[in-house]
């Protein structure tokens, strides 16, 4: 290469454009840590009192409606982890919030404004509507269908590890007094939120960590949904089918998230 065309290829590298294009790679890889991660502007939240999708069509219409003529002051990036979802701000890498998959009854691409994607859930006992909006349809579906797949994984990665523990009861037996009482008190987890640790604290220190206590959480409603649903590993998506998401040419090339 000559001195001509290498000092022309360390100009362009060094460009403000492609300098803006590798930081923001730079950016989403720290943020998204290897997971999906997705470029959304969040709409917000509201309560509803039914799972059912059509009942929120008010609820989005409402965020989109307090959201007209405003600026759009933040980016966001809601990047779907293994065990939970979660929403940053891409300028400060801020959470906004985070939502744990089996607390999740259901997501879709909107049906009525397609490139609206949301999710209802439980919180502290009340369901909650949380919606974003894409820049496009296909990336809504995509981020349902890379939801409805979290979920499928994170429920049968508790099935196997629901089986271990049933086999090795044996090991268990072997334990002293003091060790199972604290095995039994991070197993337990509480309902209504707080910490056995608060309780417990000086038998058994740390054993009730937010994690921990979603562990818990999760084995319950996972229980719960063995014993209500008739297919339990199945994330409600609405009108469209995981298979047909994941099936769908236009869809296919936003299913890992965007790269940049």
């Amino acid at each position: 290469m000559s001195f001509s065309s290498s000092h022309l290829v360390k100009t362009i590298r060094k460009s403000p454009a492609v300098l803006r294009q590798k930081f923001s790679k730079d950016k989403v890889k720290r943020l998204s840590h290897g997971d999906p991660l997705f470029k959304v502007h969040y709409l917000g939240v509201e309560k509803i009192y039914s799972l059912q999708v059509e009942q929120t069509h008010e609820v989005v219409a409402q965020l989109l409606s307090a959201c007209q003529g405003k600026p759009q002051e933040k980016d966001h990036a809601l990047v779907v982890r293994p065990r939970y979802l979660e929403v940053k701000e891409i300028a400060s890498g801020r959470q906004i919030t985070k939502t744990y998959l089996h607390d999740i009854a259901c997501c879709t691409a909107d049906p009525v404004i397609p490139n609206v994607f949301l999710y209802i859930c439980k919180h502290r006992g009340q369901l909650q509507c949380r919606v974003f909006l894409c820049n496009k349809a296909e990336k809504a579906k995509a981020i349902t269908a890379c939801l409805a797949k979290s979920f499928e994984r994170a429920f049968s990665d508790w099935q196997g590890t629901s089986v271990e523990q049933e086999t090795i009861p044996e090991e268990n037996e072997m334990e002293l007094p003091q060790q199972k009482e604290c095995r039994k008190l991070q197993g337990r987890g509480t309902r209504d939120g707080t910490s056995t640790e608060d309780e417990d604290g000086e038998r058994c220190q740390s054993l009730e960590t937010s994690d921990e206590e979603a562990e818990s959480r999760m084995h319950d409603e996972f229980q719960r949904r063995v014993s209500s649903h008739s297919a339990p590993h199945r994330l409600d998506t609405g009108r469209h089918s995981l298979s047909d998401l994941e099936d769908d040419a236009m869809v296919q090339p936003h299913l890992l998230g965007d790269r940049d």
